[in-house]
C-alpha cells in the first residue's frame, strides 16, 4: 500500500455510503489517471526541442502551479523555478538570476485570463530578446489573452482540459509537463493515483468520515501537521483544495498547515491549550534509511539519551510525541504514513485527498468544483485597474 491511513481518536459516529451515487468518480479529473493518449503531446517535436533548455521557469498560480511544485519536491531539481508572485522585488531577483538564452518558459492558465500570470509573461517578454521557441503555453482552446499572446509568438500552445478545474488538474498536462521538466515520470504519478481510485476507496471513505465527524462537532479548523520537508508544498496544495472546495454558503473547513518539527515550538501551545476548534492530520515519511548518528566528543553525559540514536529515530520520536500529546488532550487525530516520497506515492496522495474533499462536499451539500467568490475578486481587481483606483 502506497499510503497508510490510521484514525487515532475514537469515533462516535457510524457513517455509511459516504460516496452515494458513484457516477462522480468518472469525472475527468479522476479518470484521467487511467489515460495515456493525452500524454502523446509530450512527444511533440517542438516540445522536445523546447525541453532541451538548461533551465525552466513555470508561470502559473494556485491550481496551475501548486501541483507542479509538489511534484518538483520529489527530485528538487535546481534548474526549475516556479514564479507565482507579482512582488516586484521577487520578480526582479528572478530575472537577474536567470540566463535568458538557456531558459524555457512554461505559462499555465486555464482561463487564459489570469492577471498575475499574464503580467509575469509580459515582463518576461521585455526581458528576453530572442523569443522564438522560448515559450510553451497551456490554456483552454478559446481566444483568450493568453492564447492571443501564444499565437503572436507562434509558440506551442497545449489545450488545458475544459472539464478539469485548476485545483483538480494535477493529473492532467498541467501537472504532467512540469513533472517531465523536473525529471519525474508522469506515468508513475498517474499510476499512484490509479491505484487509489481502483483499489482503496474504503480508505477514502474512512478519511471522509474523519473530516465529516469533526465538521459535525463544529470543529472548523483542520491542521495538516507535516513531518517531511518534501510534503510542505503538498500542504499548500491541500489548503487550496479544501478552502476553495468547501468554503461556500456560509460553510467551510479552514485549512491550516504546521511543519514538524519547527512548529512544535511555535504553534503547539495553541493546539494543546487554546480553543478546541481544531483537528489534525499528521503526515510522516519514513526516512530511516537516510538517517545518521551523531557520535562525537560533544555528546555530553546529559545528552546520553541520544547515544546510538539516528536522526530518523529522533525525528520519529518528535512526530510520535506531538501526536500523543494531542491525543492525551482528547484532540481528534489521524495519521498518514508513507514510505520514501516517490512519484507513485505523490500520485496516491493527490488522488486520496481529491476524492476525500468531494465526499466531504457532498455531505455538506456544496459544489466542490466551483469558486464563485474567487471569481468575483478577480473581476473586482480588473475593475479597479481599469478605473485607475489602484
Amino acid at each position: 500500500m502506497l499510503i497508510k491511513q490510521s484514525i487515532l481518536s475514537p469515533s462516535e459516529f457510524q457513517w455509511k455510503n459516504c460516496f452515494g451515487n458513484t457516477d462522480w468518480l468518472m469525472q475527468d479529473c479522476f479518470s484521467i489517471s487511467k489515460c495515456t493518449k493525452d500524454l502523446e503531446i509530450l512527444g511533440n517535436p517542438r516540445l522536445k526541442k523546447w525541453l532541451r533548455h538548461k533551465n525552466f521557469v513555470i508561470f502559473g498560480i494556485g491550481g496551475s502551479s501548486l501541483g507542479g511544485q509538489c511534484i518538483h519536491e520529489i527530485t528538487r531539481s535546481n534548474n526549475v523555478r516556479f514564479a507565482e508572485s507579482l512582488d516586484p522585488t521577487t520578480l526582479q531577483k528572478m530575472f537577474s538570476d536567470i540566463n535568458p538564452d538557456e531558459t524555457g518558459f512554461l505559462c499555465i492558465s486555464k482561463s487564459g485570463e489570469t492577471l498575475e500570470t499574464i503580467c509575469q509573461i509580459l515582463l518576461a517578454l521585455d526581458f528576453i530578446k530572442e523569443k522564438e521557441d522560448k515559450f510553451v503555453f497551456i490554456t483552454e482552446n478559446k481566444l483568450s489573452p493568453l492564447r492571443k499572446i501564444a499565437n503572436e509568438l507562434n509558440s506551442l500552445c497545449i489545450d488545458h482540459p475544459k472539464t478539469i478545474g485548476g485545483r483538480f488538474s494535477v493529473f492532467s498536462i498541467v501537472g504532467m509537463l512540469p513533472a517531465l521538466i523536473c525529471g519525474v515520470d508522469p506515468t508513475k504519478i498517474r499510476s499512484g493515483g490509479k491505484q487509489i481510485l481502483e483499489n482503496h476507496l474504503e480508505k477514502i471513505e474512512e478519511g471522509s468520515f474523519f473530516m465529516i465527524e469533526n465538521f459535525q462537532k463544529k470543529r472548523s479548523q483542520h491542521v495538516a501537521f507535516i513531518y517531511t520537508d518534501k510534503l510542505i508544498k503538498f500542504g499548500a496544495w491541500l489548503a487550496q483544495l479544501y478552502a476553495e472546495s468547501t468554503g461556500k454558503n456560509g460553510l467551510g473547513i479552514t485549512p491550516l498547515t504546521a511543519i514538524g518539527t519547527q512548529d512544535q515550538h511555535s504553534q503547539l501551545q495553541l493546539y494543546l491549550d487554546g480553543n478546541e476548534d481544531k483537528y489534525f492530520t499528521f503526515f510522516f515519511e519514513n526516512q530511516e534509511s537516510k538517517s545518521c548518528i551523531a557520535q562525537n566528543k560533544y555528546l555530553l553525559p546529559e545528552l546520553s539519551y541520544l547515544e546510538n540514536k539516528t536522526t530518523g529515530s529522533i525525528f520519529k520520536a518528535q512526530y510520535t510525541a506531538t501526536m500523543t500529546s494531542l491525543l492525551e488532550k482528547k484532540c481528534s487525530v489521524r495519521k498518514i504514513e508513507v514510505p520514501e516520497i516517490s512519484p507513485e506515492v505523490m500520485g496516491a496522495l493527490f488522488m486520496h485527498f481529491m476524492l476525500e474533499v468531494v465526499c466531504v462536499c457532498k455531505f455538506m451539500e456544496v459544489d466542490p468544483f466551483s469558486q464563485p467568490a474567487v471569481e468575483y475578486g478577480k473581476i473586482l481587481a480588473k475593475k479597479m485597474l481599469s478605473e485607475s483606483l489602484c
